[in-house]
């Protein structure tokens, strides 16, 4: 016999499937600079480097042109 589960698979795989989908589309924008070879701060999934300007945005500029150089992203 089959075990009831709360959900079946015809539920579960569309579900799987927009997660899926979902964290593709938040890491997928932020390869752009590092497939032309141009270095710079690893992003987070959807927030990207937005988290690191908490301290200001010159002083993450500043950090990352120390860090980097002239030319990152």
């Amino acid at each position: 016999t089959m075990i009831d589960l709360p959900f079946q698979s015809v539920t579960w795989t569309p579900v799987l499937l927009l997660l899926t989908l979902l964290c593709i589309y938040g890491v997928w924008p932020h390869g752009f600079f590092k497939k032309l070879g141009i270095p710079g701060p690893r992003p987070w999934p959807f927030f990207g480097t937005f988290l690191s300007y908490t301290k200001g945005f010159c002083h993450f500029d500043m950090e990352c042109a120390k860090k980097y150089g002239k030319v990152w992203g």
